[in-house]
Order: structure tokens, then C-alpha cells, then sequence
């Protein structure tokens, strides 16, 4: 099997996507309705547009990642580390750019709005994982692209780490109960399921941390972690987002170009808080 062939990568997406939902049925992390406010259609609508965009984007990223290792145009092609180290430096690069891309969305006001289609889905399972926008899409898409070009990054390097993210973010998204032993031993660096649900907490300081999208050491390097055992108790959603008509498909691809709820023109959402969270370094 060919990991850099973009359909390829979509076989154990929907492998572990399935699993996944079985799982949430048979032991729930916590009982919440799949069909509130009609997330259950807009998720399904906004999955196919994710993953169609993936394909088309990771059929960009691997010829351009072809291009410049063909070349040697990258970085680690100049200091000829090793296939391995190569791999690995590959991976954590990769990761800190998510993690770049994802922090900068949560402070930046106009790219929040983008954001904001993933974070008020009133519940939280694996089909969140692709509850996104397509110019959320194209945003993550540059961050990579830009990090594995520069680099020089192998195609096969690049596309196991698109690979692994995306069955992660459905993981770490699905409703899942994870024993708090094994999460204790994992969260110290990896992105546990229960890591990130305090990610999609409602209070505000949870909201902003937890940005990881592998390894976790990033948010306590960048000071921006939150314990995971907050994760099973918090609430979900954003404040503001509550109503039924501002979840359908329609309402979700144009959140990017309104206003949020009581916003002000010009007003920045990194005044305030939505109400006391907890965050630890």
C-alpha cells in the first residue's frame, strides 16, 4: 500500500472513523444526543467537503514534497542527517507548525471566525474531528506545505504525518471513555482524547489551550497546556452559539463573514472571558 497516495490516505480515515462510532455507541465517554440542533447533517455535509478538499490538498502537498526532495531543495537534504532523523525532525517540525497554525486561529479575531464552525458543535464525537471549514482547510494546508517544502521533508514522511493527525483528531474528538491511569501515563506526550475535549470546554481559558495536535509537550513547552482530567466534566460549545438555525450547513460556511454574537465592529475576542477556566503550565 502506497501511504503517499492521497485516496490511500482516506481508507484508514474511515476505517477508524467508523470504529470510532461504534465504539461511542457501545461505552459513551457521556450520553449526549447525536441529532442536537441538526449537527448530525451539517457534521456528515461538512465531512464529505473536508475530506474531498484533503484529497485534492494532499495530492498538492505530495507533488510539491516530490519536487523539492527530487531537487534537494530542502533543508535536510543540505545537512544529510539520516533517513531516520530526517523523519523524525520532519515529524516534530510538522507538529509545532499545527500547532503554530492552530494557536494563531484562536488569537487571531478573522481567522476565529473560521475556527469557530469546529468549536460550536454542541457535542463533541468523531465526526467533530471533521466538522471544519474549507478555509480552515486551505489555512492548516499552507502551514504544512510551507514547513515540509522549506524542509525538504520525504513524501513519505509528509503523508504518514497527515495520516496519523487525522486518525488522532478523530480519537482525541470521539466520545470515548479512556481509563484516567492510561491517561495520566500518555497525556505526558501525547494528545489524549481526554487532553483535547478540554479543548472544546465553553469557559474561555480552557478554550484557549490544549492546541496540540500530536505531542502534547508543546503546550507545556508554550505554557499553554491545561490538566486533562478537566476534559470529562467540561461543558461543550461556545457562548452565543446556542440556537438551532445557527447550525445548519448554510449558517456554518458563512459564520466566517458575520459578526459573532454581541460583537461590536472591530471588537477582539481576546478581551474578556466567556467565564473562569483553569489552566496550568
Amino acid at each position: 500500500m502506497d501511504i503517499t497516495s492521497p485516496l490511500t490516505r482516506l481508507l484508514p480515515i474511515l476505517c477508524v472513523l467508523a470504529i470510532a462510532t461504534v465504539i461511542e455507541v457501545i461505552a459513551p465517554l457521556r450520553r449526549q444526543s447525536r441529532w442536537v440542533h441538526g449537527r448530525v447533517l451539517t457534521n456528515a455535509a461538512l465531512m464529505v467537503i473536508t475530506l474531498t478538499l484533503g484529497i485534492a490538498l494532499n495530492f498538492a502537498l505530495a507533488l510539491g514534497s516530490a519536487y523539492v526532495a527530487e531537487r534537494e531543495l530542502g533543508a535536510l537534504q543540505h545537512l544529510e542527517l539520516g533517513v531516520v532523523p530526517s523523519f523524525v525532525v520532519s515529524f516534530l517540525a510538522l507538529d509545532l507548525a499545527s500547532y503554530a497554525v492552530h494557536r494563531l486561529m484562536h488569537q487571531t479575531p478573522v481567522l476565529w471566525r473560521i475556527h469557530l464552525v469546529h468549536h460550536i458543535d454542541p457535542a463533541v464525537d468523531a465526526t467533530t474531528a471533521l466538522r471544519q471549514h474549507p478555509l480552515e482547510g486551505l489555512l492548516r494546508f499552507s502551514f504544512i506545505a510551507v514547513t515540509a517544502w522549506t524542509l525538504g521533508a520525504s513524501p513519505a514522511a509528509v503523508a504518514a504525518y497527515r495520516v496519523l493527525g487525522s486518525l488522532n483528531s478523530i480519537l482525541e474528538h470521539a466520545n470515548i471513555r479512556v481509563p484516567r491511569s492510561l491517561d495520566r501515563i500518555l497525556v505526558r506526550f501525547w494528545v489524549t482524547p481526554n487532553m483535547h475535549k478540554v479543548h472544546h470546554s465553553r469557559a474561555r481559558t480552557e478554550t484557549d489551550s490544549n492546541y496540540a495536535n500530536l505531542f502534547s509537550f508543546f503546550d507545556r513547552l508554550f505554557g499553554t497546556y491545561t490538566m486533562s482530567s478537566r476534559g470529562p466534566s467540561v461543558s461543550y460549545g461556545i457562548e452565543g452559539y446556542d440556537r438551532p438555525d445557527q447550525h445548519s450547513i448554510g449558517a456554518v460556511l458563512s459564520l466566517p463573514f458575520r459578526r459573532q454574537p454581541g460583537q461590536t465592529r472591530g471588537e477582539d475576542r481576546t478581551l474578556g472571558a466567556l467565564e473562569p477556566g483553569v489552566r496550568k503550565p
